[in-house]
């Protein structure tokens, strides 16, 4: 579906080759809220408040297109995130994500996102493990007025809305394995502008509407009095959507996108709420993405 109402400038399409792809590589960087999303297997407790500032450091060297192509396109950035998550009642937490990117082009506010997550069972089994089953969803959209195929682009103004069940189980010793899994449905539309400046190029375009995507994740980890830590393993698949090609103008918020990302977290605290973070992840393969590596430090504040 195509939106009539947004306009567009200094288009994409119109710069030289070097500088579109570029651009395009920096709206394939998945966004880094919290690494594998803003969604995980606890609850806070009624009335507590984390707030979770932190910084990352991305880079990659690799861009992943369809088919196993691979295209040698550098990108170096950061991203300042705020996450904040609040207990409203025993079973239920709202969570909320702030991202700014920096990149060596253009900075600014990024999308951001809006969570609910419900508990609504969990179970003490018969060997004292315990079995937590939740639900999640929510609304990830652009907190500025970025333009996706402006020079400097800060990302797809994707408008999303995840639906994800959990299914998290806790040994007596506090390991835990978490499996999630996700679709998220695409709300944005294509703009008449932008498409309207791709036709200049293709005359013969054809304006698809945003694809849904779906998400699997599995997560080992354990957490103790002064420190916690797990490693994860998250796939992202997309049905249909355009593929990158060098030399063709497209615009990238139709791309599909997929990938097998894997990370870890570690976080050390002395008095049991207030303390440090530090995690990571990678993307090992895909299609329309960079083969991003990325590096967090950050706090953890518990009020």
């Amino acid at each position: 579906m195509i939106n009539r109402s947004r306009r567009i400038y200094l288009p994409a399409l119109f710069l030289p080759m070097s500088r579109l792809t570029f651009i395009v590589l920096c709206l394939l960087i998945p966004a880094a809220s919290p690494a594998q999303g803003p969604i995980d297997g606890y609850l806070k407790g009624k009335g507590v408040l984390d707030i979770v500032p932190s910084f990352s450091f991305l880079s990659a060297n690799t861009l992943l297109g369809a088919g196993q192509q691979t295209f040698n396109v550098p990108y170096k950035g950061n991203l300042l995130s705020v996450f904040a998550e609040y207990g409203i009642s025993k079973k239920l937490d709202a969570v909320a994500t702030i991202p700014y990117v920096f990149t060596s082009t253009q900075s600014g506010f990024q999308d951001g996102g809006i969570y609910l997550k419900y508990r609504p069972v969990y179970a003490s089994l018969k060997n004292g493990s315990k079995l937590g089953i939740l639900a999640g969803a929510g609304y990830s959209f652009p907190l500025s007025q970025y333009q996706p195929i402006a020079e400097g682009a800060l990302g797809q103004r994707a408008q999303v809305l995840p639906l994800r069940a959990i299914f998290q189980w806790e040994t007596p010793l506090g390991l835990f394995c978490n499996f999630t899994a996700g679709y998220h449905v695409r709300l944005d539309e294509l703009s008449t502008a932008d498409v309207a400046l791709i036709r200049q190029q293709r005359p013969d375009y054809q304006a698809i509407s945003p694809p849904d995507f779906s998400t699997l994740l599995f997560k080992i980890g354990f957490p103790a009095a002064h420190f916690y830590t797990d490693a994860w393993l998250e796939r992202q698949v997309t049905r249909g959507g355009n593929n990158y090609t060098p030399g063709l103008a497209d615009l990238p918020q139709a791309f599909g996108v997929d990938y097998t990302q894997i990370g870890g977290t570690l976080f050390y605290t002395e008095n049991g709420k207030n303390g440090f973070i530090l995690s990571g992840s990678y993307i090992l393969n895909g299609r329309n993405v960079s083969k991003v590596l990325r590096i967090t430090v950050g706090a953890v504040l518990k009020i």
